[in-house]
């Protein structure tokens, strides 16, 4: 059973984010501004020559829409609809998903909505575009503290598993156990990307 925050009382109304990427070795930054409104939890991501344009839902944080641009060009628009409805690099597709799907774009921010425990683990609907939807197990692997530029905190480490035939991959994130509950963290089962949260502001 998946247990969430009910996020217009646990989340902060705005919030402005940075972080640091390492993608293969190049240093980047990504900004993230997000705020809470009556359409749902509203994130915005910069990152290099890309906008991901992202509404969660309120309650559960699934994708209810996101349009991805590459420069002047949109490369994915997708949106929960009566399906999940994906347009991605000039191809159409419909999923039949009516009970939440989280996009890979925003998987980090979207975990933050979870209630987790010592023994947690549920699986997801998980949105790949270069693929397909997919299932994927999400489990607390346990708590460490984590230290960054904007300080220290107690931390769940989650582990992310897409269940892909012959391919085997597991996604880390650290998920502050305190309010906020901001991601700190990121990292994959090779380390050739990692993403390490170094400015936060809030308004509550």
């Amino acid at each position: 059973m998946i247990t969430l925050f009910i996020l217009f009382s646990v989340l902060p109304s705005r919030e402005s984010i940075i972080y640091q990427t390492i993608d293969k070795g190049r240093e980047g930054t990504m900004n993230i501004d997000a705020i809470k409104d009556s359409g749902g939890y509203h994130a915005v991501y910069t990152w290099e020559d890309r906008v991901i344009d992202i509404v969660f839902d309120s309650i559960t944080m699934a994708t209810r829409s996101v349009i991805k641009t590459i420069g002047d060009r949109t490369v994915l628009r997708a949106e929960q609809k009566e399906n999940f409805e994906v347009e991605f690099n000039g191809g159409r597709h419909s999923y039949r998903e009516k009970h939440g799907v989280y996009d890979r774009h925003a998987a980090e921010f979207a975990l933050r909505g979870f209630e987790y425990t010592d023994d947690f683990k549920t699986t997801i609907r998980f949105h790949v575009p270069e693929f397909m939807v997919i299932n994927a197990d999400v489990t607390v692997l346990g708590t460490e503290t984590v230290t960054c530029p904007v300080g220290i905190a107690e931390c769940w480490k989650v582990e992310m598993k897409p269940k892909v035939l012959f391919i085997s991959i597991s996604l880390y994130f650290w998920i502050e156990k305190n309010y906020p509950h901001r991601f700190f963290k990121y990292s994959d089962t090779k380390g050739d990307h990692s993403i390490l949260l170094i400015k936060y502001d809030k308004t509550d």
